[in-house]
């Protein structure tokens, strides 16, 4: 059967011609003109290798004729295409479309590897759409870096030639991305291959192999022309191909790797890793899950990613134990420790799910942090403890992963800290959200008598009591307020400790519900003080960064509770209670939060709704967040606002980029929606409102020293507030909030 290469001019054609000897390479114009005068009775095969010249992608001046040879002329071939003639049609296409999940939004490119891989993209769309709907067997090939003799387009040559040449040449991303480089001998014995036995569908054409930049530069170019730059022109880090399907029809373990390529014209000094040389094509693409541990657990939750969708497919277990090593398991092969650092030195896992439970905290921290730089994200399981009778599920590392997206070093408090709550009554309103149940978690470890969790939401606290089923916590259904029960309810129980994280605190429907955000966030904790005064009683009030400098219904409600807050505990009333805030910004994964949003956005293939591309915010996990709550509850200063040291900001984008990089499935593509800011939400935030700061003893937590408004001045502009949201007056609670200035 004859084959037809289409693509003149190109080094890949000539070698492709090469292989089939009755083969022609023609231009796609000249095909057509061709089969027009034809009358074509036998079928043929069709190689499609025609497109814009990538040597010439950076320097384009004519978008008409980077079009025309791009994707016109393809669209021409397929309207004249008529299915008895064609028996199989193989598309060449670039593993640069695997760039495009990065979803770079910069307008100052330097290079055009998105425009070409977006028409490569679209190209192979069109080609799905129309071998569809003719019934044509497609195949696209995804080639990956092509190297040979005389071929003058890769990194490979450019190095060589600048060498050669005495030549600059300019390497991104200082040298470190990961390529996987395919030898043009392979490619054409692969399309061989595809054209005899493949099946219509995407294959990786390449190693399976990944190679460092840096790694070349040493073996190919070891003179000082080399000009490297830390920008990666939105170049994605590792790109390796996944050669399983195409790994079917033909033995890829006989490609040649450009290490062993180059090995016999350099020192041995110079060889490509200083490591034990591992075959990467075992490892295969570094999109998948590596599980540390394959007990019951590790098993257990490979099964459930296998149907899940939910992080691509597992590569690997990695087990200390010997006798497990080299076995498949559920189909997963098993390697030691020592073997998965050597498949990570080319390029990093992306995954790993550390699934052993059993591990005390102090030694699953150890794990994590022996195992980081080998791995993008790791992700844990919680401790044996919470498991109810051996249920893992996926949701378990989901609950997990929000965390993790910082990769910081996490505070927590130890149980000997946690021992001065031994036998004591503590009160935590808002119990049953996010910040205060995980207070409550972390508080029973100190052994208190009671914790009384209160709220008002009746869902909420059903779902705690399924989680928590501990003697210790007594659950009330109940409203912050109501003086009357809140009074009732301190001094019937004999208070110790309160924590009120009760607020409401979703930006955009406080906007709507002034009159509500009012009696919540600032009576409500009124309430709370009128309730403890003459009282001996520790009571910690949770703040938020969106306090400082407010711009907005939530940041000014929650502005004034720290007010009334200071001014309140000024009185002889409170001096024998122990009264503080604490002020932090995001917490990931809290209820109503952004994060599960994105999530949610993302396993649904959704439009993931972002309100301002340059929007950042402190970020911390709810962990750390309340460990530093109790923490600062013990810290032996009286009525200050304590806030806590969050880092540096991060962007909403970025945290968008991670959550999409966890959960994306094979192929799926980010897709952005800017919503528009409804909330009049700030850009970024502020964790205080001067710099004027002060330590503690505690090294996440210091002291903010922030000025407050006169008492008479600041209680008159509060009666006023609380008689208008008392009578639901919006638009007078508007411009009283207008005029706040403190």
């Amino acid at each position: 059967m004859k084959t037809i290469i289409l693509g003149k001019k190109s080094f890949i054609s000539d070698h492709i011609g090469k292989i089939f000897p009755n083969s022609e390479i023609l231009s796609i114009s000249n095909f057509i003109n061709l089969y027009k005068q034809k009358n074509q009775k036998k079928k043929i095969n069709l190689i499609i290798n025609s497109f814009y010249p990538t040597s010439k992608l950076n320097n384009i001046d004519d978008y008409s004729n980077f079009v025309q040879k791009s994707s016109y002329e393809l669209s021409l071939l397929l309207g004249i295409l008529v299915k008895k003639n064609i028996n199989k049609i193989i598309y060449t296409s670039s593993a640069a479309i695997y760039g495009l999940e990065k979803n770079n939004l910069s307008f100052s490119k330097k290079s055009q590897r998105d425009l070409y891989a977006s028409f490569k993209l679209a190209n192979e769309e069109m080609l799905k759409s129309f071998s569809a709907k003719k019934n044509i067997k497609l195949i696209i090939a995804r080639v990956f870096n092509v190297f040979g003799k005389n071929e003058n387009f890769s990194i490979v040559s450019k190095l060589i030639n600048a060498k050669n040449n005495n030549e600059y040449i300019k390497i991104f991303n200082n040298g470190n991305s990961i390529r996987d480089f395919v030898h043009i001998n392979d490619l054409v014995n692969s399309y061989s291959a595809l054209i005899k036995y493949g099946k219509s569908g995407i294959y990786d054409v390449g190693t399976g192999c990944g190679t460092k930049i840096l790694d070349l530069v040493k073996i190919l170019n070891p003179k000082k022309n080399i000009i490297f730059h830390k920008a990666a022109i939105g170049e994605i880090d590792s790109s390796i191909a996944n050669i399983k399907k195409l790994g079917k029809i033909i033995n890829t373990r006989n490609f040649i790797h450009i290490g062993d390529h180059f090995k016999n014209k350099i020192k041995k000094k110079e060889l490509l890793t200083k490591h034990k040389y591992i075959d990467h094509r075992e490892f295969g693409s570094n999109r998948g899950v590596v599980i540390y541990g394959c007990g019951y657990s590790g098993i257990k939750i490979a099964s459930q990613l296998k149907t899940s969708n939910l992080l691509s497919n597992v590569r690997f277990f990695v087990d200390d134990d010997p006798s497990k090593v080299g076995k498949f398991i559920s189909g997963i092969k098993v390697i030691s420790f020592s073997e998965m650092k050597i498949l990570a030195d080319k390029h990093k896992i992306t995954n790993l799910i550390v699934a052993i439970p059993s591990l005390s905290e102090k030694k699953n921290i150890e794990l994590v942090e022996k195992l980081s730089s080998y791995c993008i994200s790791i992700h844990t399981l919680p401790r044996k403890k919470y498991f109810k009778n051996k249920k893992v599920e996926v949701k378990d590392i989901e609950k997990i992963l929000v965390e993790e997206i910082l990769n910081r070093k996490i505070f927590s408090v130890n149980s000997k800290q946690l021992g001065i709550f031994n036998n004591k009554v503590i009160l935590v309103t808002g119990g049953a959200g996010s910040i205060g149940s995980e207070i409550c978690r972390q508080l029973l470890k100190g052994h208190p008598k009671k914790i009384l969790v209160l709220d008002h939401s009746e869902l909420g606290i059903f779902k705690l009591n399924a989680e928590i089923k501990d003697k210790k916590m007594k659950y009330i259904l109940g409203d912050i307020k109501d003086e009357a029960f809140i009074s009732n309810l301190i001094y019937k129980n004999s208070i110790n400790y309160i924590f009120h994280s009760a607020a409401y605190k979703h930006v955009k429907f406080l906007e709507e519900n002034i009159a509500s955000a009012i009696k919540n966030n600032v009576i409500g904790t009124f309430s709370i003080l009128k309730a403890i005064k003459k009282t001996n009683i520790n009571a910690t009030f949770i703040s938020t960064d969106k306090a400082v400098k407010p711009t907005n219904v939530l940041g000014i409600s929650k502005r004034i509770a720290e007010i009334l807050v200071q001014l309140t505990a000024k009185s002889d009333l409170y001096k024998n209670c122990k009264i503080s805030i604490v002020r932090f910004g995001n917490v990931l994964g809290s209820d109503g939060s952004a994060i599960p949003t994105f999530i949610q956005q993302i396993k649904n293939n959704q439009e993931v709704t972002i309100t301002d591309l340059k929007m950042k915010r402190y970020f911390m996990s709810i962990k750390e967040a309340c460990s530093l709550v109790i923490r600062a509850s013990q810290i032996k200063k009286n009525n200050k606002i304590f806030v806590l040291k969050m880092g540096k900001q991060i962007k909403i984008i970025d945290i968008i980029n991670k959550i999409f990089k966890l959960f994306k499935t094979e192929g799926q593509v980010l897709k952005l929606k800017k919503v528009g800011n409804f909330g009049n939400e700030k850009v970024s935030e502020e964790l205080t409102r001067n710099k004027n700061i002060r330590l503690t003893s505690v090294k996440k937590i210091f002291i903010a020293n922030e000025t407050l408004p006169k008492k008479e001045l600041f209680f008159d502009f509060l009666d006023k507030l609380n008689l208008a949201a008392q009578c639901n007056q919006r638009v007078n609670l508007k411009k009283i909030l207008i005029n706040f200035k403190w």
